[in-house]
């Protein structure tokens, strides 16, 4: 086996996720209708055998009916989000050194999967299937795009759990509303996130290794 799986060399690398992160969590909360959370224990199982750097994120959207995101900060540095009911998806996915991800790449596929959570281009399903071979379900989880992007994730689930997270239902279909925005300050007058282009929600990674808004 290659070493270079097993060795992650400067890890610092990745701290710019967090500053991006902070300024996205900033950015939607100014534009769209949501509650902002700060605290440990949101989610035991997004932080189980974790070291945290920082108190958790999580941001509610008024709708019920869009897909909530909590953010949770590691000490590694990266960090590890829940969007929606089931889906968790960490940033670096590896860190390693035969891997070799950037901070640059993670903050622009954090930026997309934000982008599209926000637009309602989000799916979670789960299915336990009467009789199943293996006696399992299937959780899915698809993200989509404008630009025909699509990533879709498919993964076996115990069929014990997978009717513990449907609430018994052998079918459960999620299509997650776009998040509400927010309404005017006041008539005649733009108000906070009264901007309708999502990509204000996205920061990228500059030269300098800093965060900064797209579009600058």
């Amino acid at each position: 086996m290659d070493p270079a799986y097993s060795r992650v060399t400067n890890p610092e690398r990745f701290r710019p996720l967090h500053t991006a992160m902070l300024a996205i969590i900033d950015r939607l909360e100014s534009d769209f209708d949501v509650e902002r959370a700060e605290g440990f224990g949101f989610d035991e199982k997004l932080t189980r055998g974790l070291e945290l750097a920082r108190a958790d994120v999580r941001l509610t959207p008024k709708d019920p009916g869009a897909a909530p995101v909590s953010v949770v900060f590691t000490a590694f540095p990266g960090l590890r989000i829940r969007f929606g009911r089931w889906y968790i998806e960490p940033f670096p996915i590896c860190g390693c050194d035969a891997c070799d991800e950037s901070a640059e790449d993670e903050i622009e596929r954090l930026n997309d999967m934000i982008d599209d959570v926000t637009a309602g281009r989000f799916r979670e399903a789960i299915e336990i299937p009467l009789f199943s071979s293996m006696g399992a379900g299937w959780v899915e989880t698809r993200f989509w795009s404008s630009d025909v992007r699509r990533t879709r994730n498919r993964s076996r689930v115990d069929r014990r759990q997978g009717l513990e997270m449907s609430g018994g239902r052998r079918r459960l279909d999620l299509n997650w509303n776009p998040w509400p925005r927010r309404q005017l300050a006041r008539r005649g007058g733009p108000g906070p996130g009264s901007n309708p282009a999502v990509e204000r929600n996205s920061v990228e990674v500059g030269p300098d290794h800093q965060p900064r808004k797209r579009g600058r």
